[in-house]
């Protein structure tokens, strides 16, 4: 694989989020503490920023078309061009310390989504899935309800809590261990799959993405030129960019100026492919 390049020196705050949209021909990612929008044409080059009322975190396709966002004050949808979001549905109102994280739709268009507390306080999270018969807690006592990916069949769900550094295998209704983080590896963040079902996993704290088998085993790794890597997925029309997104929270003034492609986002060009996002048929 080639070395990552900068394609938006955007100095985000904390990017994630990404998604690519097939319809649109553009990625779509966000900067959770810039309150923004950002948008990405891979074939002109081009890049967009919109400004958001509040904290959006994470972002799912609907089936429709319109962009799902996860919110500071629950699920919406947001319209790209003005940033407006509408609200739809909070899953823990009960829960003023909590905020929603990441989520991602499945094979069957039902829409999983995790939650945790806001500044990592503690194991208050959940992961729920949003399907015809509104949302069922699918995993509770999460901390940071982070990276979900699926497997090229659709029958492998993973999920990454990231305080504790576990990623988690749902699978024939169950869940289990598939690897346990430490220091040689890092804190994992975000994750993607490819369509050979290798799992690529962002590491919060190390300037990197890994590679991961199937089986839990590290088979690759992809240095960036920053520490804080937060997110990634493919896009592209040929599916064959992995794209990064990186932060710039744990540093000072002096260390962003040292280093101004912190925050930016990043591709790099993948031998093989990765796999199109599902479309969330939620709401109904």
């Amino acid at each position: 694989m080639d070395s990552p390049r900068c394609v938006d020196a955007a100095k985000a705050g904390c990017g994630e989020g990404l998604l690519w949209d097939a319809g649109r021909e553009r990625l779509w990612w966000v900067d959770i503490s810039g309150e923004a929008l950002h948008g990405y044409n891979p074939v002109t080059g081009s890049a967009t920023c919109t400004a958001l009322p509040y904290l959006i975190s994470a972002l799912a396709l609907r089936a429709d078309g319109q962009l799902l966002v996860a919110t500071a004050r629950g699920l919406g949808i947001v319209t790209p061009e003005s940033g407006e979001i509408v609200v739809l549905h909070d899953p823990e109102p009960e829960m003023p310390g909590n905020r929603l994280n990441d989520m991602i739709a499945g094979p069957d268009g039902a829409l999983w989504v995790g939650t945790m507390s806001e500044g990592a306080k503690g194991p208050t999270g959940a992961l729920y899935r949003y399907d015809r018969e509104g949302p069922q807690a699918m995993m509770r006592g999460t901390t940071i309800s982070n990276g979900l990916a699926w497997s090229p069949d659709g029958s492998r769900l993973y999920f990454i809590d990231s305080v504790p550094g576990v990623l988690h295998l749902f699978e024939n209704g169950g869940w289990r261990k598939l690897r346990c983080f430490d220091e040689s590896t890092g804190k994992p963040d975000g994750l993607t799959v490819d369509s050979e079902g290798t799992l690529w996993v962002a590491i919060c704290d190390r300037g990197r993405v890994l590679g991961i088998s199937p089986t839990g085993e590290v088979v690759a790794q992809i240095d960036l030129p920053c520490e804080t890597v937060t997110n990634c997925c493919f896009g592209g029309t040929d599916l064959r960019t992995l794209y990064i997104t990186t932060g710039t929270f744990r540093m000072t003034e002096d260390e962003k100026a040292a280093n101004p492609l912190a925050g930016g986002l990043f591709a790099v060009a993948m031998e093989v492919p990765g796999l199109l996002p599902h479309a969330a048929h939620w709401p109904i």
